[in-house]
């Protein structure tokens, strides 16, 4: 949601509106650093909003996530960043936007315990495609359930390293224009020959927006589609079931229930 007139109200707004899912949770954070640096980081590849004072930060900490926090702790807090966040000074207030650093800074802080984070630069599909099928993927045990609105022929190219794998991979064929959906088809049924274990299934429902990956111990959250990791600044989340398991059940349970429905390719 883009805003040209600032105010508490649609500030407020954005952040309730806001999907994010794909993040890092907040409550991961402590310190206003922190707080701060994920709410201009969401304002900013979430909504559109490139800067925020540190009056418009506190607020809608205070407003959306119930966390008593003030706008000097921001302020004094961003003093410190060394280049996690650009500065600006207009019509006599002071802006922040957060930098590369200041991303990369929040998804080090939980690279640890029962959750470890990848981060995925933008123009590096080759490297991204490696690091996702031999450090994450080829590492999950057991059978997979994959869950990715959005297929490509580049998916099947990474489903390739997992060989002998069960896989389930629920996605949304009509997201594809036809001439793509035509060639993943095309593709799709070459790859069935080699790779039977693979299933496909196209939901017909408009309820799928998520991407992840479930196996027996782990749950993996992507940030973008397989077929477009690299191509975009994401990462991915990977967390143990057991310590995440409310979650995991319930991600479960709508996996099931939409393969059922779901139409095999």
């Amino acid at each position: 949601m883009q805003i040209n007139k600032r105010n508490k109200t649609s500030l407020t707004q954005i952040f309730c509106e806001a999907d994010t899912s794909d993040f890092p949770d907040f409550y991961n954070y402590k310190r206003p650093i922190e707080m701060g640096l994920w709410i201009l980081w969401v304002a900013k590849d979430k909504s559109g909003v490139k800067k925020l004072t540190a009056e418009e930060i506190a607020s809608i900490i205070r407003e959306t996530k119930e966390i008593s926090i003030d706008a000097k702790s921001i302020s004094n807090a961003f003093k410190r960043a060394k280049g996690k966040v650009h500065t600006y000074h207009e019509n006599g207030k002071t802006y922040f936007e957060i930098m590369k650093p200041g991303k990369e800074y929040l998804l080090s802080l939980i690279k640890q315990g029962s959750v470890e984070v990848f981060y995925f630069e933008p123009g590096r599909k080759y490297s991204t495609k490696r690091v996702l099928s031999q450090s994450i993927l080829e590492s999950l045990p057991g059978d997979l359930q994959i869950v990715d609105p959005y297929c490509g022929v580049r998916t099947l190219d990474i489903l390739r390293d997992l060989k002998n794998r069960t896989i389930k991979f629920l996605t949304r064929i009509e997201h594809l224009n036809e001439r793509k959906k035509e060639r993943f088809l095309r593709e799709l049924q070459d790859f069935k020959a080699e790779y039977p274990q693979v299933e496909f299934r196209s939901y017909p429902n408009t309820d799928l927006h998520d991407r992840y990956v479930i196996s027996e111990k782990v749950l993996v959250i992507l940030g973008h589609s397989l077929k477009d990791l690299g191509s975009k600044e994401s990462f991915a989340i990977v967390l143990e079931k057991e310590s995440n398991r409310n979650i995991v059940e319930t991600l479960v349970e709508n996996f099931n229930r939409r393969w059922k429905q779901a139409i095999r390719l």
